[in-house]
């Protein structure tokens, strides 16, 4: 997704970015250096390795994949009874939290991937990850900035994803009117993800909603897998959902939407 998004809005938003200084993500991306070693060593990981989490019904932790420049957290449960089942559940999470690798044919000596992971909620039921990072291609001007999430049922093992919770169409609806509410951004930046959003049409976006999340349904034009534009979770009855904008205002936006029925 991150290679052909950054293609698309390059051209389109240059006058419009002008002065929008806040980003629309979690984690302030690190000054650029001249190297992408400079770059990568400037970046603290935390290790949550050792520190786990008791839930209802379960325990969780952070682990950690390190090869080379990429460095990615990943959630990890265990105190299950059902072993085999732990077991199931800790690879598709790992699996997901890494396939950004291969489905964007990173690098490990050339890019550097720099990648946080974060449990939102988790019980017995199902747990919920967001990660939040910084990809560094090779030659590339700047770097790229990711987010995206997991929400896992435990009791079937299977992703669970934006279509789940709610409809595409609506959501898309809600994104290209006057009511949408851009999640934790400044009037400044509102202002210009308002006028950003209306680049995409109510198509496009049903598309990227139908297939946003894990597992992994979205195709290019070759038929080879691609990293969904979208990624979701819940919190506390309301939807957080991302669509994708310009490097200048955060290479993706937030979304809060409070389904009716809540």
């Amino acid at each position: 997704m991150y290679r052909k998004q950054l293609f698309f809005f390059s051209a389109c938003f240059i006058l419009i970015l002008t002065g929008c200084t806040q980003r629309n993500y979690i984690k302030e991306v690190p000054p650029q250096t001249s190297s992408t070693e400079s770059q990568a060593s400037s970046i603290v990981i935390r290790d949550y390795s050792e520190k786990p989490v008791t839930h209802p019904g379960i325990t969780t932790s952070i682990k950690s994949y390190k090869d080379k420049n990429i460095s990615i957290q990943y959630p990890a449960i265990s105190n299950l009874k059902d072993k085999n089942k732990e077991e199931k559940i800790n690879q598709l999470l790992k699996e997901n939290a890494l396939s950004l690798i291969h489905i964007n044919s990173i690098d490990p000596i050339k890019d550097t991937v720099i990648i946080d992971a974060e449990i939102i909620s988790a019980d017995s039921k199902r747990i919920t990850a967001v990660y939040t990072g910084t990809f560094y291609a090779e030659g590339a001007a700047h770097p790229l900035n990711f987010f995206y999430t997991n929400t896992v049922d435990l009791e079937q093992v299977k992703d669970l994803g934006l279509t789940d919770y709610a409809d595409p169409e609506t959501l898309a609806k809600y994104v290209l009117s006057d009511q949408v509410n851009f999640y934790n951004a400044s009037p400044e930046l509102t202002e210009a993800l308002m006028e950003a959003r209306t680049q995409m049409d109510l198509n496009s976006y049903v598309k990227i909603f139908q297939e946003a999340d894990f597992p992994i349904k979205t195709k290019m034009p070759d038929g080879t897998p691609a990293f969904p534009d979208s990624f979701s979770y819940v919190d506390k009855g309301n939807i957080i959902f991302s669509i994708p904008v310009p490097h200048a205002l955060g290479d993706f936006a937030l979304v809060s939407y409070t389904p009716e029925t809540k």
